[in-house]
Order: C-alpha cells, then structure tokens, then sequence
C-alpha cells in the first residue's frame, strides 16, 4: 500500500540472533547466581559471628531464620581437609607447618665445619627413605673400571672445569650444561648440584673451609652459594663473559679469615667495556668490589691468586703470565712463558713454582720465588696441543735442590688433545686423550721432566681441565665428552727405588709414553 517492501530475513541471521539473545540470559543469570552466592556467604559469616559471641556471653545460639534448604553445605572443590594423606589416619590432622619446614629447608650435604675438626660429610638417611637430587640416575653410582679408574657422568655436555676441596674430600665439576656437581672422593657419589646459570659454567672455586662456593659463566653472572646446601647467597653481573673466577686461600702467615672473604675474576670484551681482572670481597651477603684492572693487553684466559695472596696472575694469548698488586691493581713483572698464548697455569701449594701449558705443545714448570730471579726449571715437549695442567704437592726447595733429594713420585700432569673438529680426520682416536704423568728430571736445572706414562683409554674427546689431590693420591681430568675421569695413585709402602715408582702410578698407566727426543733442550725465555 504505502510502496513498502519487507524483505524476508535470512536463516543465518536469525539463529545468529537466538544465540545472542540465548547468551545474553546465560550471562545474566551467572550474574544473579554469583550475587545469591555471596550473600548466602555473608549471611553465613554474620550469623557464625553472632554465634561466636553468643557462645562467648555464655548464651545459646540463636541459630538462623533462613529456609532448611540454605543451610546446606555447598560442595567446595578445593577442600582438602576431607582429603587426607596416604599414611595419615581420618582422625589425625596433617601437620602442615612441619611439612612445609621439611620440603623448603635446604639439604645439608655436609656437616658445618667446627674449629680444628674435619669435614664431615653426610650420609643417606635410609631411615626416613629421603635421597638427595641427582642430575640423571646413573650418577649416583660412579662407573669403575679396573684398568682405567673411576668415570663420574654428572653433565650432559663438555666439562670445563674440576676442582678439589681443601681437605680433597670434595671434587667440584663445572659443565656447559649449566650446572655445577659436588662429589665425595674417593666414593665418587654425586652429593648434590647448584642451578642458577644461564649459561655454559667456565669455573668454580670453593673457599678453605669448604663453606662457599663462587661459580661464573657464559651468561656473565658470578654467583656465591653456601656451599654445604647449594643455596644461592648473592650474585652479580659483569660487563663480559667471565671465564675464571678464585677464593683467596689461607696460607702461610696470613689469618684465613682475611683472606676467604676475597675472589677474583676475569671477564672477556663486551661491547665497548674492556676485558678486566677484578678483586671482590663477599661479606657473607652481598658482593662488593674492592680493585679493577682494566689495562691488560688482552683478555685473560686464566687468573689466579699468587704467592701470600699480595700478587693476582693473568694468562694471555700472548704467551705472558703477568703479575699484578692485588691491592692496587699495579703491574708488577711480565713472564714470557710461551710464544704461543698460555691455555692453564697452576701453582704450586707455596705459590712459588707455577707450571704453565700452550697449544706450542709443552709444558714447562717455573721458579716464581721471593727475592729470586724468576727463571725456568723443567720443560717438556709433547706430541699434542695441550689444554690443561697440574701441579703436585711439590715445594720450590725440593724442585730446586740437589738431584738426590727430588721427590720421585708423579708431580707434574698435562693434558689436551686435537680439537674436535679435527678428531673425526684423524686416526688417532682416544690415544690424544691421555693424562701425561710426568716426574722431575735428574739433570741440572733448568732441565727435562721425564715422562712417566699417560692413563691411556680415558677419553674420547680433548681434556680440558686437571686437579691434584692435595696430597697427591689422586688426580681427575674433565673432557669433551662429558666424564670426569679419577685416577688414584695407590702407595704400596715400597720405600725408594723403582718399586716406589711403580706403587705411585695410576691404574690405566701406559709406560710406552716418552717425551720426542727430538724436543730441544729446555732453556729460559
């Protein structure tokens, strides 16, 4: 009539408006559902309340007006008081205060150490059925071998650094995998490991009395931990990756207690901040620097405390070892150790020998004594680049002194190997792998070390870290491949002579190992 057409709807756009209309009271309805819900709750409060203080007044309750069917209770799917623990009768309430104390207490490893007592490790409680965390289920139980020694897998990855305690009752093993592993020597169990990198761990040190440990990595972080419960204390990050970090040690006249406090770094280049050595001091909360050293004339590959803790030494890609105040941060004598650049340096126990390695394939032991000329002792030419090393408990007065009164025993091993790229070229296979054992020379210094033997079959890939037990019973060495490798040498009482030398070799010794004899004599740099 008026012209108006209607055009006829179509079905999509019908239903789509029931689901919208159905929707809109599915909603309103959650609404008026959840507002009954809370008052239900508030009336349930006010009247509990009244109730109480009725019951305090000493008068009865006067209960509540509403319908029987509101005083129901609603079903609470997270109630778990009518739940009850495997192990825990119906009558008996759990204890949750003495549970949660349990799972967030930090496990002790070992025993805090009192004044002028050992460390004292702890042992499994079988008792309570609880067992320490382990990094993968065959750690537990180190794998022996009779001819080769004792094979600890903790790490996933390549091992980067291993070192004992003090007392050498603790070995720490550090891996690109992240993770830090503490072990028991000479059971070889894997007691516990420290989490908190981001990246590949490059070093760890623990202090005198085995109660801190400072760890550093790839992703530029130092971190301190107590070290008996792997508890992070403090951390802090550096402008480079930080490729070595060490406590200062107790020494000979110096109080401990001055000098655990301390560490000191070395970081890489990052941007525009220099490669630097850094002394901190950790006061058992937070971590402050004292001294930077930031002139070096390249990034160092390794820093160590020297001799009474007064010096720091830096290994560089130059061949030089230089050493440096470690109060002031002054330069104070450059070593040419090598012409190629220095990969480990390890000093003796006195601080006054220090042994040195390179790629240059030799290994040389040097006399960095007080009030002496610092000059070459021992040298020795090997067959393979090398990686790491480490000294004995040797003392500078018996490497120095007369040919008859030389320790005869193992004071000296070196180890490394092709690099992993070239390994799958080669035909050499593990025979690169090998720990070389050497012993002092009978000849005037400076002089050969003579070679004592390699433990061969034990790696499959380059050896990038050694350690000496403190009393020298025993030696270990990280690899490529992930193992950390324990090698005891067994005395067998023999006094002097051949005999002893035979009882002070390791299991898995090759005797067919020498030096080239076409390695020229040792000489000063």
């Amino acid at each position: 009539m008026l012209g108006i057409e209607f055009q006829k709807p179509e079905v999509t756009t019908v239903i789509r408006w029931l689901l919208r209309f159905i929707l809109v009271l599915f909603l309103a309805w959650l609404v008026r559902q959840r507002a009954e819900q809370e008052e239900e709750e508030c009336e349930e409060t006010e009247s509990d309340v009244a109730d109480a203080r009725a019951r305090s007044n000493g008068l009865r309750s006067r209960g509540s007006t509403r319908p029987t069917t509101r005083l129901q209770p609603r079903r609470d799917t997270y109630n778990t008081s009518a739940r009850q623990r495997k192990g825990v009768s119906s009558n008996e309430s759990p204890d949750l205060d003495a549970i949660i104390e349990k799972v967030s207490k930090p496990k002790e490893m070992w025993q805090p150490r009192r004044s002028g007592e050992p460390l004292l490790l702890k042992k499994q409680d079988e008792a309570d059925g609880t067992e320490r965390e382990r990094v993968a289920a065959s750690a537990s139980k180190p794998a022996r071998d009779a001819q080769n020694g004792m094979t600890l897998h903790g790490h996933e990855r390549p091992v980067t650094f291993i070192g004992f305690n003090a007392e050498s009752n603790l070995l720490f093993s550090c891996g690109k995998d992240k993770i830090v592993c503490v072990w028991s020597f000479p059971a070889g169990e894997l007691l516990g490991s420290y989490k908190g990198h981001n990246g590949a761990v490059w070093c760890c040190s623990a202090t005198f009395d085995s109660r801190w440990l400072v760890t550093c990595g790839a992703d530029r972080l130092v971190i301190v931990w107590e070290a008996r419960t792997s508890r992070e204390l403090a951390r802090v990050e550096l402008p480079g990756v930080v490729r070595c970090v060490e406590w200062a040690g107790a020494v000979a006249g110096v109080n401990a207690s001055d000098v655990s406090e301390r560490f000191v770094t070395c970081h890489n280049r990052f941007g525009a901040h220099p490669p630097a050595l850094t002394v901190w001091r950790f006061d058992g909360k937070a971590i402050q620097e004292l001294i930077v050293v930031p002139k070096l004339p390249s990034a160092a590959n390794q820093v160590r405390w020297g001799r009474a803790n007064y010096f720091i030494a830096s290994a560089h890609d130059s061949g030089e070892l230089i050493f440096w105040r470690a109060d002031t941060g002054a330069e104070v004598k450059r070593l040419k150790a090598h012409d190629a650049g220095i990969s480990k340096f390890d000093f003796n126990d006195d601080r006054e020998l220090v042994a040195t390695v390179s790629h240059d394939m030799s290994v040389c032991v040097w006399d960095v004594g007080k009030g002496v000329e610092w000059k070459l002792l021992y040298k020795a030419q090997t067959d393979r680049p090398l990686n790491a090393v480490a000294l004995g408990p040797i003392s500078r007065s018996a490497a120095v002194g007369a040919i008859e009164d030389r320790p005869r025993e193992v004071c000296v091993i070196a180890a490394g190997g092709q690099d992993v790229r070239d390994v799958a070229r080669s035909s050499s296979a593990t025979e690169q792998f090998g720990t070389l054992l050497f012993r002092l020379g009978t000849s005037k210094v400076p002089g050969q070390l003579q070679g004592d033997g390699v433990t061969n079959k034990g790696h499959f890939g380059p050896v990038h870290t050694l350690a000496f037990a403190s009393n020298g019973t025993a030696m270990a060495s990280g690899s490529e491949d992930g193992f950390v490798r324990v090698h005891v040498f067994e005395k067998a009482g023999a006094p002097s002579g051949t005999d002893r030398d035979k009882a002070m070799r390791p299991s898995g010794y090759d005797p067919l190992w020498t030096p080239p004899s076409s390695c020229d004599s040792a000489s000063s740099s």
